[in-house]
């Protein structure tokens, strides 16, 4: 019988540790429902942390350790903005930012916990504001999904 008791307190303590690190993980909320502008071409070296910040707040990397690839940039590198930034930690994606009309104003921002998919802040309609957040859990099934 004390088996059964230690068994069941185990699961208990798994379940209750998996709903700490599930709840740990959904605290990310986007800072505004406006979505972001996308960094110059020109920004990709840095310039993007001081006006995007906002965007990094609870990343697994400090800001400084963030660095932006750009992809699907225009052949004008001058102000153009890529359609595509990956900021990456090292070798793990931080965050991917997508203009997938581009506009120059991200219309899916996704955001990675310890590498994995966690949210994705999607603008359905293309009006600059977020109609959906979508939020993963550590096993990269969909969560929940609210939608404004």
């Amino acid at each position: 019988m004390r088996r059964s008791y230690g068994l069941a307190a185990a699961v208990v303590a798994l379940a209750v540790l998996t709903a700490v690190k599930l709840r740990a993980q959904q605290d990310w909320s986007p800072p505004s429902r406006e979505m972001p502008q996308m960094p110059a071409s020109s920004q990709l070296g840095g310039g993007w942390r001081g006006s995007l910040g906002a965007w990094f707040r609870g990343a697994d990397e400090g800001l400084d350790g963030i660095r932006a690839v750009g992809e699907g940039m225009p052949r004008d590198m001058g102000a153009a903005r890529p359609r595509m930034v990956r900021f990456m930690g090292g070798s793990r994606p931080v965050a991917a930012w997508s203009d997938r009309n581009g506009d120059g104003r991200a219309d899916m921002v996704e955001v990675y916990r310890g590498g994995a998919l966690a949210y994705q802040l999607i603008d359905a309609d293309y009006d600059g504001s977020a109609n959906v957040l979508r939020v993963y859990d550590a096993s990269g099934a969909l969560a929940r999904e609210n939608r404004y």
